[in-house]
């Protein structure tokens, strides 16, 4: 099986189960998070517990909208420059 036909795959399996794994969240953190938790956290469908942790892991790679959710605000990270 191909690998795009496979991703579809998983992404149609995913969207039946989505429902009951997400019903733990708001609508707003559904509507925030929900293709990041596919692209990234497809494996861990339907627990939402480890969807939410992995979600955390990735929280440098996850769209804004859904780093809101967590409270991560990229602009106020602690950074060390150097000038």
């Amino acid at each position: 099986m191909n690998r795009n036909r496979l991703f579809t795959l998983v992404t149609i399996l995913a969207s039946l189960i989505a429902p009951a794994a997400w019903a733990a969240g708001t609508a707003e953190q559904r509507a925030a998070c929900q293709d990041d938790a596919f692209r990234l956290c497809s494996d861990d469908v339907p627990d939402t517990a480890a969807i939410e942790a992995c979600l955390q892991r990735h929280i440098r790679s996850i769209s804004p909208a859904c780093q809101r959710q967590f409270g991560y605000a990229p602009g106020k990270a602690k950074t060390s420059r150097r000038q």
